[in-house]
């Protein structure tokens, strides 16, 4: 899997320590997200303009990130 806009260090790591004993930490937030980045090779099915369904192999997404550099979404 290729990731696009791939950010090695992103602030919020630095930024945002971990706190167990609050219920919205972003520390966990933000690593949660960062989690859901596919790091496989992944098959959609595509519908095709006459109506045929189509699979195919995503390869590559490109990362969509917050103002704190965390993963907000991802695109393919």
């Amino acid at each position: 899997m290729k990731l696009n806009k791939e950010i090695k260090n992103p602030k919020w790591k630095n930024f945002f320590k971990h706190n167990e004993n609050d219920i919205d930490c972003k520390h966990c937030k933000f690593q949660k997200a960062a989690d859901s980045i596919p790091q496989d090779d992944f098959k959609i099915n595509e519908l095709n303009d006459d109506g045929t369904i189509k699979v195919r192999t995503v390869k590559e997404v490109t990362l969509v990130y917050g103002q704190h550099e965390d993963v907000i979404g991802w695109t393919f």
